[in-house]
């Protein structure tokens, strides 16, 4: 199959990215860079009328100010509220459910649209409430992919049983997550073979028993992406209808394949996502096979930047293309886009926010406001349905049109806002009209 986006031939792709780089070199007039802004007290070095985000994690539970910033809460089901393209998601997994005050799970079901959480009471239990206070919510359970933890019922079941569903390397062993890029070890996270047809039909029907035991909305399918090839793996797994070792592209492909039997097996009523897309360049090459099976939505969690990247990092401008050009890609077919920045490592609160104004601006600019969804946090073990910064609710409305480039300089221009991102200077700003 041709890389492609827009279901187009290789080309084209090319010159649908071109198009986008060899925009007019035409000026436009800017902000301050964001390297000017790292050297502030706090806010993304944006004029007044830009959104800044001198605080993380806001409480937006009223109408008020943190930190010099004023906001107001926007209630989804209010008729007063502009309506606003930013859709918030949250992979509500690390821990923080178990722990949270009722006044806070109100606030994660309103602020967001989609929440991702673990199979079990803490968030079985809470569903009917969540949809109580947002009857547009999906709340959708959190599988592991292509692994069985070492140890379970599952686990044991699988390897006495059917043991052509375990991956194997080279040598013929068993392989599982360590260390790598930041992470920790997983040890007991046994990696299957999601080629199986018999393996692919396993975890169907496991994460449907989640689903239909606790009322989820639908799924979310982890590590689905092509992290095996990336040292994150004691071992590259092995095609045994090959006998050679899975490539990027076969496994993308197998992935596919387990995501039909998952879709298949959920049906049309409940919604499917899944990680794995990466970054546009790798949409390109082979990660497009996964987006192109029966999936609802795709994420990528390194949207723009990798999670323990150095915080000066940021994407070229062909990258950036390249980035964008996925989203619309994956609207045209439509799908949902779900995208993650992370900023997992030691940075100040104007970094920090530096970080989500590029991001968000960068998804602003090829946001449908319909089935695009965001997510910033930092550190890597933060509350995810925090608000870090006010802009993540900036009540732009609806887009007007889609964006323009002129001399590096995208722009978006929203019923009650601006979008601008200058890929000279990597600065970004959200902005309100007066």
């Amino acid at each position: 199959m041709l890389s492609r986006f827009f279901r187009v031939p290789a080309a084209a792709l090319v010159a649908v990215v071109s198009t986008i780089l060899l925009a007019s070199t035409t000026s436009q007039q800017w902000t301050a860079p964001i390297s000017a802004s790292l050297a502030g007290s706090g806010t993304s070095g944006q004029g007044s009328s830009a959104s800044t985000a001198p605080q993380p994690g806001l409480d937006l539970g009223s109408a008020g100010t943190k930190g010099g910033a004023s906001f107001e809460f926007l209630d989804p089901t209010s008729a007063s509220a502009n309506p606003t393209p930013i859709l918030l998601y949250a992979q509500d997994w690390n821990g923080f459910p178990a722990k949270r005050s009722m006044a806070a799970w109100e606030q994660a079901a309103i602020t967001h649209q989609v929440l991702v959480g673990t199979q079990g009471p803490v968030y079985g239990k809470m569903i009917a409430q969540l949809h109580a206070w947002n009857p547009k919510l999906k709340v959708l359970v959190y599988d592991l992919g292509p692994y069985t933890i070492k140890g379970t019922s599952d686990y044991n079941t699988l390897l006495a049983q059917h043991p052509s569903y375990f991956a194997h390397d080279k040598n013929g062993h068993l392989i599982t997550v360590k260390a790598a890029s930041g992470t920790a070890a997983f040890p007991k996270n046994t990696l299957m073979d999601q080629g199986n047809a018999g393996w692919q039909q396993f975890q169907a029907q496991r994460i449907l028993k989640n689903i239909q035991a606790w009322g989820f909305d639908g799924a979310y399918v982890d590590s689905m992406g092509p992290g095996v090839f990336t040292g994150t793996t004691t071992g590259v797994p092995i095609d045994p209808r090959t006998g050679r070792a899975y490539t990027d592209a076969s496994w993308m492909q197998a992935g596919a394949a387990a995501m039909n039997a998952v879709k298949a097996a959920i049906g049309k009523s409940k919604y499917l996502m899944a990680t794995g897309l990466v970054n546009g360049s790798e949409y390109t090459s082979f990660t497009h096979y996964l987006a192109d099976s029966n999936v609802d939505g795709m994420q990528t969690d390194s949207w723009l930047r990798v999670a323990n990247g150095s915080i000066n990092d940021w994407p070229s401008a062909n990258s950036l293309a390249a980035d964008l050009a996925m989203v619309q890609s994956l609207n045209a077919m439509g799908k949902g886009f779900f995208g993650w920045t992370k900023v997992w490592i030691n940075a100040s609160t104007a970094q920090q926010s530096a970080w989500n104004t590029y991001a968000l601006a960068a998804y602003l600019l090829v946001d449908n406001g319909v089935s695009d969804y965001y997510l910033f946090n930092s550190p890597s073990n933060s509350d995810r349905t925090t608000i870090f910064f006010p802009n993540e609710r900036e009540a732009l409305g609806a887009a007007k049109g889609p964006f323009t480039l002129v001399g590096g300089v995208y722009h978006r221009t929203f019923t009650y806002g601006t979008v601008t991102l200058n890929t000279n200077g990597q600065s970004a700003s959200i902005n309100l009209v007066p």
